[in-house]
């Protein structure tokens, strides 16, 4: 008997704890209670969810009947594409998966009345409601409320899902794992049934506690930090990666004054996580993001993106503007597809059937988009580029990612012979250079076949159609830039592989033909040495050309750049915007003028894309020359006429430093390069074969 009474005594001190901390809660439903929502005349606090006897199916000792009806569940083609294990609902019945939350939703899914308990004090109320303030017509929770869930749970944080942090999702180099600790710390709480274990709402949530918003996490300085650590209790994003990354704790704090009434802090650090998610309500299905995907980098937690210390515009912030760059004439879609990203579509190119069914993947005939998460891993990313500031390219030439781009999916193109499309890839869990993350989308692997690099899908912006990447810097090619790797290197090239030093400009004058290059080298934003976004987010200039000159082919009056270019001899400079000229000393008045041109070519006024191509990526034939037979765009076709402005029919390197060509045959309207002219012996027309073959 006296160890009973211990028992009955011990209870009662457990009893009065919690009674005395629900007391300054808004789970107070009582008369007393410090809420909106509140009985007019019920004096007893626990009675709305407890009962000391004949309790409903519930736990513990449960005095409200559960929700029958069903609910939208959470889901996400990130969880269908780990293979993740997912409930078929929440359970009713107690002990099943998924009841406790219903028992939680008995109030805030609105479809019970909040008066609506078993028995009082002895007494079975049977339809008879307990009379309360601040509820909607028939007892429920006012829709739009703080404390109304709803019964569409898709845009709530998971609840009756197993806790499992040992799904994998294997890519063809490199896993990802559900990105979840071995166990939560503490004081995360799981509930397991069998030997598995669960998530339900009282995992983050303490119900008696009178911690904001009722977390169990209470030792942040603020609710913005408690929210963060309850995140993070569960979540492991590192991959390795040092945590926090610089995504996380640098910006400017906000300007909001809702940020600090709903998390008492301005500091994006202090948020984290919830800078970008949030756990109930997110507009952004399915991943609980704040806002619409780029909406959401935008803004973050302001109200507003004015107001924000994010990448939107309108506001002073120490992050980059990418929502003004974004808007501007060329760029990536981000701006104009919304709803079609799903996470790992990188692993559903062209061929590959999808998971789940009727999915969405990469493939631009029906999932053409461009999201900030294709480029960028929030989690991941830091804040260097592979340039320093004040400068439009690397002081040490390299295709490595940076910081920013760190963490991203890839492809890597099984390499096939010049002039056949790659069409298998390994896909990457992490890139490791630049073009493997651009060839997700460039590549056979979104756009599907590409006879001779051109696909079927029309760039309207651009007035041509879209190329195949993985074809134009095939290693097996004659020419390409070295994005892929360096010329010397290149397997489809020979002799003379790289250009002279003389030939380059800074950086790319030193090490010549040992260097490599990313695409975002070439491809940026207009200003990026003058506050732009670094990165080919968007542009005024066609391509998303960038450097101190960024046209070609025409010039901005509409005429096509030349050899001879035009040439102020008062001070012997030209600048007249060629974009090769970035890189290259290319007209015939410049130091060290480009080889061939300055050698042979003095005083011809051809166009370029007489002998280049016009996408410069890579070639089939060496120095990124282009025959007539070659299609467009690679075939510069004239916006006047409608001719084709390729002349060459053969081509052939000679020489260690291009001291010489052969030209096997020009067409015979380009008078400076036929038969005949004065200038004939500048582009040894002679017939001598053995030039580089067109596939």
């Amino acid at each position: 008997m006296r160890e009973l009474n211990k028992i009955i005594i011990l209870l009662l001190l457990i009893q009065s704890a919690i009674f005395a901390i629900v007391d300054n809660t808004k789970h107070n439903l009582s008369v007393t209670g410090p809420g909106s929502v509140k009985s007019l005349t019920e004096t007893e606090i626990c009675v709305f969810c407890h009962i000391p006897h004949s309790a409903q199916s519930g736990r513990p000792l449960w005095n409200r009947a559960m929700p029958s009806g069903s609910y939208t569940m959470y889901e996400s083609d990130y969880l269908d594409r780990l293979n993740y294990p997912k409930p078929a609902g929440l359970g009713v019945a107690k002990g099943t998966p998924g009841s406790l939350s219903r028992q939680c939703l008995s109030c805030h899914d609105g479809t019970i009345a909040i008066g609506s308990v078993y028995m009082v004090r002895g007494n079975i109320l049977g339809n008879t409601l307990i009379n309360m303030s601040g509820v909607n017509a028939g007892g429920m929770m006012p829709a739009g409320s703080a404390g109304d869930i709803g019964t569409d749970l898709s845009v709530h944080h998971p609840v009756g899902y197993e806790y499992n942090p040992n799904v994998t999702v294997n890519f063809g180099e490199g896993n990802r794992p559900s990105e979840l600790k071995l166990s939560p710390d503490a004081p995360i709480r799981l509930y397991q049934l069998g030997s598995k274990k669960y998530v339900e709402c009282s995992t983050c949530h303490d119900p008696h506690s009178e911690n904001k918003k009722f977390l169990r996490v209470k030792s942040g300085a603020n609710h913005g930090q408690n929210v963060r650590d309850t995140c993070l209790a569960c979540h492991d994003k590192s991959g390795g990666v040092p945590w926090p990354t610089t995504h996380e704790v640098i910006g400017m704090p906000y300007r909001d004054s809702e940020v600090f009434s709903k998390y008492g802090t301005y500091s994006p650090s202090d948020l984290f996580c919830v800078n970008c998610h949030t756990p109930h309500n997110g507009e952004g299905k399915p991943y609980l993001l704040r806002k619409i995907e780029q909406q959401t980098c935008f803004q973050g937690a302001a109200s507003s993106v004015s107001l924000s210390s994010c990448h939107g515009s309108g506001a002073p912030t120490s992050a980059p503007d990418i929502e003004s760059v974004l808007s501007r004439p060329y760029g990536h879609p981000v701006m104009e597809i919304d709803g079609v990203h799903t996470n790992l579509d990188v692993l559903y190119g062209t061929g590959v059937a999808r998971n789940p069914s009727g999915s969405k993947g990469l493939s631009w005939s029906d999932s053409k988009h461009a999201e900030c998460m294709d480029c960028h891993n929030p989690h991941k990313l830091g804040s260097k580029n592979h340039v320093a500031d004040g400068q439009w390219y690397p002081s040490i030439p390299t295709n490595n990612v940076s910081q920013v781009l760190r963490g991203v999916s890839g492809v890597e193109p099984d390499w096939t012979p010049r002039g056949i499309q790659p069409t298998s890839f390994t896909t990457l869990e992490t890139a490791t250079k630049e073009y493997q993350i651009c060839l997700k989308c460039h590549s056979y692997w979104a756009l599907g076949s590409a006879p001779d690099g051109v696909s079927s899908h029309f760039l309207s912006e651009y007035g041509i159609n879209a190329t195949d990447q993985a074809w134009e810097f095939n290693p097996n090619n004659r020419s390409a830039h070295p994005v892929v790797m360096p010329l010397n290197q290149m397997t489809g090239n020979y002799a003379p592989k790289a250009l002279h030093s003389s030939q380059m400009k800074p950086p790319w004058n030193t090490n010549v033909g040992n260097q490599t290059m990313y695409c975002s080298d070439c491809h940026g934003s207009d200003n990026e040495i003058g506050g732009d976004a670094r990165g080919p987010h968007g542009s005024n200039y066609k391509f998303m050309l960038k450097g101190e000159n960024n046209h070609w082919p025409l010039k901005p009056d509409g005429s096509y750049y030349t050899v001879w270019g035009d040439v102020d001899w008062s001070t012997n400079n030209v600048n007249d915007g060629l974009f090769c000229r970035n890189c290259h000393n290319i007209y015939v008045n410049e130091p060290g003028g480009a080889g061939s041109h300055k050698m042979f070519f003095g005083g011809m006024g051809g166009p370029c894309v007489n002998c280049h191509i016009a996408v410069p990526h890579g070639s089939p034939v060496s120095n990124l020359l282009g025959y007539r037979s070659f299609p467009e765009p690679y075939n510069y076709k004239d916006e006047q006429t409608g001719e084709l402005m390729l002349k060459i029919d053969g081509y052939k390197k000679i020489g260690a430093n291009y001291s010489t060509v052969d030209v096997k045959k020009v067409y015979s309207t380009h008078p400076s390069c036929s038969g005949g002219s004065t200038h004939a012996a500048h582009c040894h027309v002679t017939n001598t074969g053995g030039y580089d073959s067109y596939p």
